[in-house]
């Protein structure tokens, strides 16, 4: 009959556990020197081989033939303990027995002595499930055991185990093993089962085990009921997990604020039927990643992914801000807490990815903080290279009758002072009779109204002119900026008609203009230094005119 590989290879001795080399060197040294304690508690997560030692522990105390430690695993009481025929050691699983009749029963049966072996031994898989009850009653015999009984109490929550008893044992705490050991071990096992498995598929199947043994065997033992070779790829499939290209995908479109593009993974996802929950968890997962891989040089010791994902994850990281990362990861806690009571997961699941994208639709400080990172970023950006970073165009270009932002290509000196037309762009034939240039006198006053909604925009105007002809407005200025926001950013000139709306109640067209033949006008030393007041979002009122 076939045995799985996680209970054909589950290690004999305290040599041949992995990853818990601090823990089996001292059972090792106590059952040496004959010290060892009466009782015992080991806690860790599944899988990282809290009942197997314990099983080698009971072995140990009571084999004649130890060396260094080590049970000799071929004398009868080894091999009664492997195969449980042995009565003297005695396991119990608290999740099914956890009574007080059942630990009392226990009680009355450790008063007598060991019919083969030198100690009777106890080993209480998952106690956290005893009731009140069977953890006072337990507690009277570990009070005062006799000396021919050992307890071994195994659980996965250590926390839920009262202090009276935790305190009467030795604890020790096993830690979840590293990828890299149990990769290993996964080529040792293969290497004797003679089964195909690549090195990247090692690596995969040990991050998908979270630090357990027994699931990489297990999952090990899956994948090799496929022909040929063992992939990643086919580990994934066994798996059931689709790769995790999505998981950056969607990451890049949340970073971007793509609400459409993300969605569009979303919704590829929901077809191919994964857990909503499920990926809730992994995108917390992923910004997790990335948040550490803005804070640790060794991002491998913190995250466990192939090699090839770590340099993806560095790449990501540096494309956004942590307190951004920090309020995504607070909007995905906050939809996975809403997921086990939601009529609708998918719509939470959408409503998520919106609040991620657009971080300016939340008044949450956690948004706002990311919000002034972004700010702080792009000011940055402005000061060391002078122009705005790159924003990508997800609209097409404005048909000629959209009353958007209009391209023009700047009025040669030879042009006398007149608007361009609107509709004359690049190649295109303007119109013979263009309207006369006029001043648009409240243009400071605008650029004021500017400072308190989009500052590097009142920025780029800084010393602006504007003219206007019937309701097209153009904006005069040498600052190279303002032209790259006007192009590539809708929000600004968004932020210039809703300005010229409040000030004028009009509505504009707008577009770049130049006209150095336009007669310039003298500047007054009071009206500069009025503009640059407004400017800075200070309300400036004239009562007089000052004479030369």
């Amino acid at each position: 009959m076939y045995q799985a590989l996680y209970r054909k290879w589950r290690p004999r001795i305290f040599d041949d556990v992995v990853g818990q080399e601090p823990i089996t060197t001292t059972l090792k040294a106590q059952v040496k020197a004959k010290k060892t304690a009466h009782a015992y508690l080991f806690t860790g997560t599944r899988g990282t081989g809290k009942t197997t030692c314990s099983k080698i522990l009971a072995k140990a105390v009571n084999c004649p033939n130890v060396t260094d430690g080590n049970p000799c695993g071929v004398c009868e009481i080894c091999r009664g303990v492997d195969d449980g025929t042995l009565m003297d050691v005695v396991e119990i699983d608290a999740a099914s027995n956890n009574g007080v009749d059942n630990i009392r029963d226990l009680r009355d049966e450790a008063n007598f002595t060991p019919a083969v072996a030198k100690m009777r031994v106890y080993i209480i898989d998952e106690t956290h499930m005893l009731s009140t009850g069977a953890f006072n009653a337990l507690l009277k015999i570990m009070e005062e055991p006799p000396e021919h009984v050992l307890f071994i109490l195994a659980t996965t929550e250590a926390h839920k185990v009262p202090a009276t008893i935790a305190s009467r044992c030795q604890r020790f705490d096993f830690k979840r093993i590293d990828s890299g050991v149990i990769a290993k071990r996964l080529q040792a096992v293969a290497r004797q089962e003679e089964i195909p498995l690549q090195e990247e598929a090692a690596l995969t199947i040990a991050s998908l085990s979270d630090g357990g043994m027994r699931d990489a065997l297990s999952l090990l033992d899956l994948c090799s009921a496929r022909s040929g070779d063992i992939t990643a790829q086919v580990v994934l499939d066994c798996a059931g997990i689709v790769g995790r290209e999505y998981l950056f995908a969607i990451a890049e479109a949340v970073i971007g604020g793509d609400a459409a593009a993300a969605l569009e993974i979303v919704q590829t996802l929901y077809q191919r039927s994964i857990s909503v929950d499920k990926l809730c968890s992994e995108l917390t997962e992923h910004f997790r990643n990335l948040m550490v891989a803005k804070s640790v040089k060794d991002l491998g010791k913190f995250v466990s992914c192939l090699p090839t994902e770590l340099e993806k994850l560095r790449e990501q990281a540096a494309k956004v801000g942590t307190s951004r990362i920090l309020y995504v990861m607070n909007v995905l806690q906050e939809a996975t807490s809403r997921l086990s009571r939601s009529s609708s997961q998918r719509m939470d699941l959408e409503l998520c990815i919106f609040q991620m994208c657009s971080p300016q639709l939340s008044t949450d400080p956690k948004a706002l903080l990311a919000r002034i990172e972004q700010l702080e970023q792009t000011i940055s950006v402005l000061r060391r290279t002078g122009l705005p970073p790159a924003v990508p165009d997800r609209e097409q270009s404005n048909p000629p009758d959209d009353p958007g932002f209009v391209p023009q290509t700047p009025i040669e000196e030879s042009t006398p002072p007149a608007l361009q037309d609107p509709g004359c762009a690049d190649g295109v034939q303007a119109p013979e009779e263009k309207p006369t240039a006029r001043r648009f006198k409240p243009w400071s006053k605008v650029v004021g109204r500017l400072v308190h909604v989009n500052p590097a925009l009142a920025g780029a105007l800084k010393d602006s002119k504007a003219y206007e002809a019937g309701d097209l407005l153009l904006i005069e200025t040498d600052n190279v900026l303002f032209l790259q926001l006007m192009r590539q950013n809708d929000y600004a000139k968004t932020s210039i008609r809703e300005a010229l709306l409040q000030e004028t109640g009009r509505k504009f067209r707008l577009g770049p203009y130049r006209n150095e033949t336009v007669e310039k006008e003298e500047k007054n030393p009071l009206d500069i230094l009025s503009q640059r007041a407004m400017d800075a979002g200070i309300p400036v009122e004239r009562v007089g005119t000052a004479e030369n």
